[in-house]
């Protein structure tokens, strides 16, 4: 693919193939990401997005090929230390009884971040994920469904990871509270030389918030690119099939399916 040669980087991801149940999900994907880059990954239904970052972070065990970080393989590294530096915030991300700032401290106490960091983290954390500081209060399980996304989102931050993965960070919201979720992954990225890497299916916002983006079909990587051109580059049967593939998806309920 065309992006090799261009190195070093940052997360580097070479002819992965996931098996899971006879079932191949991941079929030799190739990515190469550079440091402070906003990399998206682009796909419908059962593409395999989800479990590309879920294996990025060692929630699965690839078949073959490897996954570089700084150049190492993140097989060498304990999945601590791994997850430590690349952070994953899922899809509908669980929140922990208690406010918004148990929420925030958690992970820096077990990492051990001592207090008096952590709490200045915490507040930095809510600014740059665009939650006023008030929020700090807020009870976890009174918050909607998009301030939920965003203090997920803060939470990993203020972890300081390196690679920040976010896994369709807007699929289940409206588009006001979609927007403010993008406000705050643009703050983000304009705050610090994080590297983000995120799955959607919405091209649109793989404009609005990708520097590159790859294509995934049934675990395979079909298309790479500039986020602004990708679909206009791609072949028009590429198109109708990924555009085919986008209104299977709307039609369908999110959590039913394995290999999203």
């Amino acid at each position: 693919m065309s992006h090799h040669g261009k190195g070093p980087y940052k997360l580097e991801v070479r002819a992965l193939t996931l098996e899971l149940e006879g079932d191949r999900i991941l079929d030799g994907v190739e990515m190469g990401i550079q440091e402070g880059e906003s990399f998206c990954i682009l796909g419908g239904s059962g593409a395999g997005k989800s479990m590309l970052l879920r294996t990025v972070v060692r929630l699965h065990e690839p078949s073959s090929g490897e996954i570089l970080l700084d150049g190492r393989a993140v097989s060498d590294l304990a999945p601590s230390d791994l997850r430590r530096r690349v952070n994953l915030v899922q899809q509908s991300p669980a929140m922990l009884d208690g406010t918004v700032e148990d929420n925030l401290m958690f992970g820096l106490d077990l990492t051990g971040v001592p207090p008096g960091e952590a709490k200045v983290r915490a507040a930095e954390a809510l600014t740059v994920a665009a939650l006023d500081p008030s929020f700090i209060d807020r009870r976890a399980d009174k918050l909607s469904e998009g301030e939920r996304q965003r203090v997920a989102i803060a939470r990993a931050h203020a972890l300081r990871p390196e690679v920040l993965l976010l896994d369709e960070p807007t699929a289940a919201l409206d588009p006001r509270r979609t927007h403010e979720v993008e406000r705050a992954i643009l703050d983000l990225k304009k705050a610090s030389t994080l590297t983000l890497v995120i799955v959607t299916h919405d091209i649109e916002q793989a404009r609005r918030l990708g520097d590159r983006t790859i294509l995934l079909r049934r675990g395979r990587v079909v298309a790479e690119g500039d986020s602004s051109t990708l679909l206009e580059d791609l072949d028009p049967g590429e198109r109708a099939r990924y555009m085919g593939e986008l209104e299977q998806w709307h039609g369908e309920v999110k959590e039913g399916d394995a290999c999203e």
